[in-house]
């Protein structure tokens, strides 16, 4: 799948916006040779980098949700895979394919990082070109997973904020609702939904944004919360179990979420608790917009049905910081993400545009 397809909605994009960088977290620190990650999993409390130098530093900051969103986790899986390569003067074809698929492994659903690394094969498998060549190739492509993201989600958020507008004449400012972590905690930039938001505020477009605190991993009180705070951006965390007495009492113009993987039908697969949201939307007549990059569209599958949905440990569900809250023999049922079903969407907001779920598939290059 391509890396670049991009298609700005009323454009060009002013250089003023989100303009100011002191305004976000960084995710990670690259330098071209050395690779540090922010330890999630310390916030809000501690702000911890901690070095990742090859693919099994890579699977094992996934795996453990030390790093975690979608665009963030194909950018550190293939900086980790460059960072490996860099080390190597020969090319195993074996040995990289083998690579692929213990990260992909590390979280089967995020389609991005399954596009982004898979992305090497077409270039492995060139004929007529020398093994350094295509080393050479391989370590050019990884490299520019990092730096083509930042265009991208520039390009993502101002189409998604455009669309906003466009959907919204004449409202001066927005309520908004989220769900677990898509900010700059989940990308290597401004993030998906969470971005949009940071948007409207730096347009003086918002009026609050409703965070869902995100059980169990309490992705929204620890990172949302944090990003927002960091920004200055208005806010109220709320439980899950609240969205729809907010959704009633305090007019709530959409909600903006994420996405792991999106089908080619429109079906979404994003953070649970996410679905919920989107049958909340429909009963109380709210917009309800995911907002990805291209990446995240996974042309191999057809409808939800085929998406893998990871279930994670007990132990995640029964700990609030490694503190036993629940029963250590209670039973439980842990899946990270749940499948919003196309109707349920009013539209897919894209760096290559914002579709219609039905209209999505005839959008993506064969």
């Amino acid at each position: 799948m391509a890396l670049k397809i991009n298609k700005i909605v009323n454009g060009p994009i002013p250089d003023s916006f989100l303009a100011d960088e002191t305004k976000r977290l960084d995710s990670l620190k690259f330098d071209g040779q050395h690779l540090e990650v922010l330890d999630q999993l310390l916030l809000p409390h501690e702000f911890k980098y901690i070095p990742v130098n090859d693919v099994s530093d890579a699977f094992n900051v996934i795996r453990s949700m030390q790093v975690r969103g979608a665009p963030l986790i194909a950018v550190v899986g293939s900086l980790g895979l460059l960072l490996e390569l860099n080390k190597s003067s020969e090319l195993n074809f074996r040995a990289i394919r083998e690579k692929i698929d213990y990260l992909i492994s590390s979280r089967p659903t995020a389609v991005d990082l399954r596009n982004s690394v898979t992305g090497l094969i077409p270039i492995l498998e060139v004929e007529g070109i020398t093994d350094d060549v295509k080393l050479a190739k391989c370590r050019e492509y990884l490299l520019n997973v990092y730096t083509a993201e930042k265009l991208q989600n520039r390009i993502l958020v101002w189409n998604a904020y455009q669309e906003l507008l466009s959907a919204f004449p004449g409202k001066e400012k927005f309520t908004v609702m989220t769900i677990c972590n898509t900010g700059s905690l989940a990308t290597v930039s401004w993030g998906t939904a969470l971005g949009v938001i940071r948007a409207l505020h730096s347009e003086n477009r918002l009026n609050l944004a409703y965070v869902l605190e995100t059980r169990p991993y309490n992705q929204g009180i620890r990172l949302t919360a944090t990003e927002l705070l960091h920004g200055q951006v208005p806010f109220k965390l709320i439980t899950d179990s609240m969205a729809a007495w907010a959704m009633k009492n305090h007019q709530v113009d959409c909600v903006l979420v994420g996405a792991d993987n999106v089908a080619r039908n429109g079906d979404t697969a994003n953070k649970i608790g996410t679905y919920m949201l989107a049958v909340l939307c429909k009963h109380h007549n709210i917009n309800f917009y995911p907002v990805v990059p291209f990446t995240t569209i996974n042309k191999n599958i057809s409808s939800g049905e085929e998406i893998k949905i990871e279930e994670r440990p007990a132990s995640e569900l029964l700990r609030v910081n490694g503190v036993l809250v629940g029963n250590s023999e209670c039973p439980v049922w842990n899946p990270a993400f749940d499948v919003t079903p196309a109707h349920l969407i009013t539209k897919i907001l894209t760096d290559f545009g914002n579709w219609a779920p039905d209209a999505l598939e005839e959008q993506i290059p064969k």
